[in-house]
């Protein structure tokens, strides 16, 4: 059975997609045949990976027929493959949430050691269904008021679901501006809440590097090894990989 990660928060713009292809790419590299679903429908996964705006192959919308057999795309990270993003994966909403986690499930049954889900935004089947499936919940978080009530209100759900689902949950503070008193004073905020446990230590800097290395196709660490960010970068994703393992050890 793969291991399910799923990226979401209920706030566009604080660094999901970034963080759901570098999390794809480390994965790969420390040789896990990794899949990245793109279940947002804007795209931008598919495009960051393959320079396509579109594709004409098979898509995410696709799990949903359950006649088909799911195909999966190259990308320029490496060896992480792809199941693209479709403009009419909203479609599938009024299916219904119980039609979504047996689509998604189809994906089980593949021979992928990790499977990673960059989900949009907003509250719904896309984003809902790949959390049934278990396994880790990453929710990165731009410290501003706003980016905490899409946490909050993510983990709340996340807090109702864990009874059904072994889903262990990891917030990235991501973007994060170093001489920022207002920055500073949300990360104090966010670490003292009931969640602050689930706080990744590391945080990631708000740095034009990161989308300079995806414009060319390269992970953060593969672009400037010698950047501080590329060991933040790594560092998280190593993280992440390992949520599911650590609470099996009993760790928080």
């Amino acid at each position: 059975m793969p291991k399910f990660i799923t990226v979401t928060n209920q706030k566009g713009g604080v660094g999901k997609t970034s963080l759901a292809i570098h999390i794809a790419a480390y994965a790969a590299s420390v040789g896990k045949k990794t899949l990245l679903v793109d279940m947002d429908s804007q795209c931008n996964a598919t495009f960051i990976l393959t320079e396509k705006a579109k594709q004409d192959a098979y898509c995410v919308v696709d799990l949903w027929d359950g006649e088909s057999s799911p195909e999966f795309m190259d990308t320029r990270f490496g060896k992480v493959k792809l199941l693209p993003g479709s403009e009419s994966v909203g479609s599938i909403e009024k299916q219904g949430l119980a039609a979504g986690v047996t689509a998604l499930k189809r994906l089980g049954k593949t021979d992928y050691d990790v499977i990673v889900f960059d989900s949009p935004p907003a509250a719904g089947v896309q984003q809902f269904a790949p959390l049934y499936l278990g396994g880790v919940m990453v929710a990165p978080v731009e410290p501003d008021l706003l980016a905490m009530q899409g946490v909050v209100s993510l983990l709340k759900i996340w807090n109702g679901l864990k009874t059904r689902v072994k889903l262990v949950p990891g917030i990235v503070i991501n973007k994060r501006v170093l001489n920022s008193t207002n920055q500073q004073a949300v990360v104090d905020l966010l670490r003292s809440s009931p969640f602050g446990k689930y706080v990744l230590s590391t945080q990631l800097t708000n740095r034009q590097l990161v989308s300079n290395a995806m414009k060319r196709g390269l992970a953060v660490w593969e672009a400037d090894r010698t950047d501080p960010a590329a060991a933040a970068w790594a560092g998280v994703c190593q993280k992440v990989l390992s949520l599911d393992e650590e609470c099996d050890d009993g760790k928080d």
